[in-house]
């Protein structure tokens, strides 16, 4: 399994160059890429320029986002399936394997039954693309109560709904990301985690609810960083997965909200205790952190505005 940084997932913005240093300064051997933001780099410059940062780090892709929205007009979605195409060849150039995709909470498309038809076709011309480029597609879904807020259907914000969709999809190249906040909050349990076929957890996140929140009423800033044990118990599904022989790139995540007051790095650093401790309790192997910060990549200057 592979200890895998996710900015996104932990609130952290910056350059790619400042990404990747925290992701080797903190002992993280692979990186969420943001890949639209390298398809546009390739675009104005080149792919080598664009991927040199991370070609010099030598750090594992684990994973990427499609930046596709499901829940929209056929319109958009065919604009926004085009780009998927230009999306995979870069991802591919990087080697990168993995892309990871969102189910709607709720929408105001239509009804469940109706809007089901809609994306899981939509999920399978996607994976088609990526397919053609050897990339795996895993889906997610958000169960904050804020997620349906304003909405006029509710979609996928349970376990049960999700479930239901994922195994409807008929793309061979479609897995899970098994996301722990996600789970708890929306109804789920560690068994049914191990109902999943383990050939097809392809991204897992770890998450914990804040002790003033319950399931019902968890809103997406209620993520913090992971416990050892959480009501998943962190430890035991990661021992589960070690035995399983998963390989998956795992991810600690938290609301950037919630450690607003911290630094960048105060709160990687937190992240790395987390997902360390877990690793350790579950009897896996840690890798040492670097003494010093990477000094070895190329400069990349700031931005003018």
């Amino acid at each position: 399994m592979l200890k895998n940084f996710s900015p996104q997932g932990l609130g952290i913005t910056g350059r790619q160059s400042e990404l990747i240093e925290l992701a080797l300064t903190y002992a993280f051997r692979g990186m969420e890429v943001n890949m639209m933001d390298m398809l546009k780099r390739s675009q104005r410059t080149s792919f080598e320029d664009a991927a040199k940062y991370l070609r010099a780090a030598e750090i594992k892709i684990g994973s990427f986002d499609t930046g596709v929205d499901l829940d929209c007009s056929d319109d958009e979605f065919a604009t926004q399936l085009a780009q998927v195409h230009p999306l995979a060849e870069v991802a591919q150039q990087l080697e990168a394997d993995l892309a990871t995709l969102r189910l709607p909470s709720a929408t105001d498309v239509a009804a469940f039954p109706e809007f089901f038809e809609t994306v899981t076709k939509r999920i399978n011309q996607i994976a088609a693309v990526l397919a053609e480029k050897n990339i795996r597609l895993a889906l997610s879904f958000a169960a904050g109560a804020d997620k349906v807020e304003g909405k006029q259907y509710p979609f996928v914000n349970t376990v049960e709904s999700f479930l239901a969709v994922v195994k409807n999809v008929s793309a061979d190249n479609v897995g899970y990301v098994i996301d722990t906040w996600d789970w708890h909050v929306g109804g789920g349990n560690l068994d049914q985690i191990k109902s999943v076929p383990t050939d097809k957890i392809f991204a897992v996140r770890y998450g914990e609810l804040t002790e003033d929140a319950t399931p019902d009423s968890a809103k997406s800033a209620d993520r913090i960083l992971p416990t050892v044990e959480g009501p998943l118990n962190h430890v035991e599904l990661t021992k589960y997965l070690a035995e399983a022989n998963v390989d998956a790139p795992i991810m600690p995540t938290a609301s950037g909200a919630q450690y607003k007051e911290r630094t960048r790095e105060a709160t990687v650093n937190a992240a790395q205790e987390a997902i360390d401790a877990i690793f350790e309790g579950a009897g896996l192997p840690v890798p040492p952190r670097p003494m010093d910060l990477v000094s070895s990549m190329p400069y990349e200057p700031t931005p003018m505005n």
